[in-house]
């Protein structure tokens, strides 16, 4: 039985967790996205509002250091770089356990020295592809859509590249294999990685 694990990176609206979701269900192997933030959760026994706060997120400076003056010793276990540590245990952890496929986090450099992992960057070039399909989603305006696809991307950005020196984000050195879902289509995209997962030989 193949023990192999999917990492996805996604830029917001390429329909990147739907078809994470998607190729977990054809392959019959766990999906973790939230579930690494509960499981988090569950080890530290703490708030989870809190801890949620810092889900591919980097904090400002100052807001951090306000927090950490206003927190009890009990919490900071919530500082950033714990919070860092602890998931990268657990994608470790699930990633030991079995094939699954896992959804941004930096799970492709955590899992970074592991021989059976495929690392899938999803993106379009297409903007209106991705802001239409958010549009309908969440039925928001062009503009609200527009306005939230860029400042998701440029969280995601920042959280890679701050706990991943002079690496860039979406850049193809940092994947095995670069997807344009507005080329391909979501439901096409999900069946090339299917394919890539059932003929991979690590």
């Amino acid at each position: 039985m193949k023990n192999i694990v999917l990492t996805i990176g996604r830029e917001y609206g390429s329909g990147g967790r739907y078809i994470g979701e998607m190729v977990s269900k054809k392959l019959n192997i766990p999906f973790y996205d939230r579930v690494l933030i509960e499981k988090a959760y569950e080890k530290i026994g703490g708030n989870y509002s809190k801890i949620d706060e810092y889900d591919e997120v980097v904090q400002n400076k100052f807001l951090k250091n306000l927090n950490l003056i206003n927190t009890s010793n009990s919490e900071l276990a919530y500082e950033e770089s714990s919070y860092q540590i602890l998931m990268s245990k657990i994608i470790k952890e699930l990633a030991e356990a079995g094939s699954c496929v896992i959804l941004g986090r930096n799970a492709n450099n955590v899992l970074r020295e592991q021989k059976n992992v495929i690392n899938i960057f999803i993106y379009s070039n297409d903007l209106d592809f991705k802001v239409k399909r958010k549009m309908k989603l969440e039925n928001i305006s062009y503009d609200e859509a527009l306005n939230r696809l860029k400042q998701v991307d440029k969280k995601r950005r920042k959280y890679y590249e701050s706990i991943n020196n002079r690496q860039k984000w979406g850049d193809r050195t940092e994947y095995d294999y670069l997807i344009d879902s507005g080329v391909l289509g979501v439901d096409k995209t999900v069946d090339l990685i299917v394919d890539i997962y059932n003929n991979a030989s690590l």
